[in-house]
């Protein structure tokens, strides 16, 4: 009886070839069948990250489809069909390696598609990556947290009120994509823009740091991020 492969989601980091892990890299280049979102610009990104330090021009590559919707049906239905493509070559006995930017268990669309695999019987393995805000820190040049401090990882395009600014400790916001304008008109009205920094596409090509959020283009990257510290006391 021929055996299972396993479904490796694989965080290739942030931008950066240089952070992918030694794990990350061993895994990709052990893997049968490389799997890629098909999503704009993500779905390149990694695709490049990885081009830049393993060579996979005899690798299988796929692309899985996922749409860019919040229709919960629609995702559902798009991430049954993904994990079916998948479970097919899995089937077949081949390893695949699912590349993801960052980290796979942060706000991944991958993880959809795990779960339900997993769900299913199939074997199925995360291989850690380093998050977008750990790297838009060292680039920062600057700690999150200290102490007792917390850290709160906030998507910000998903909340309709803004009561996580007021929460103690730091809050990094991810996703805020089209709402970027609105979110640092917020910070502004809360006074906190000199406590709130951004970097985007960072360690990508276009990498701009923003230590100021005045000097931001509401059009910024889908890949921005901007870390908001506590007023001092």
């Amino acid at each position: 009886m021929l055996k299972q492969g396993t479904l490796f989601g694989v965080g290739v980091g942030p931008g950066d070839p240089e952070l992918m892990t030694l794990k990350a890299v061993r895994t990709i280049k052990e893997a049968d069948v490389i799997a890629l979102p098909k999503t704009d610009e993500q779905y390149i990104t990694a695709l490049e990250i990885v081009k830049a330090v393993i060579n996979i021009s005899q690798k299988e590559i796929i692309e899985i489809y996922l749409p860019m919707t919040r229709d919960e049906d629609t995702l559902r239905r798009s991430h049954q069909k993904a994990g079916l493509q998948l479970a097919e070559l899995l089937n077949e006995g081949k390893n695949i390696a699912f590349l993801t930017l960052g980290d796979p268990s942060i706000y991944s669309t991958y993880i959809y598609i795990h779960n339900w695999l997993l769900q299913e019987g199939y074997n199925v393995q995360l291989i850690a990556g380093v998050p977008s805000f750990c790297a838009v820190a060292a680039k920062l040049n600057t700690a999150l947290c200290k102490g007792a401090e917390p850290l709160h990882i906030i998507p910000a395009s998903y909340h309709h009120n803004d009561d996580y600014l007021d929460w103690d400790g730091t809050k990094i916001l991810m996703k805020s994509g089209k709402t970027l304008k609105k979110v640092i008109d917020t910070l502004q009205t809360k006074g906190l823009m000199e406590n709130s920094s951004m970097v985007e596409r960072c360690g990508m090509d276009g990498e701009k740091v923003y230590v100021n959020l005045s000097d931001v283009n509401p059009g910024s990257s889908y890949f921005s991020t901007i870390v908001v510290k506590d007023k001092e006391k």
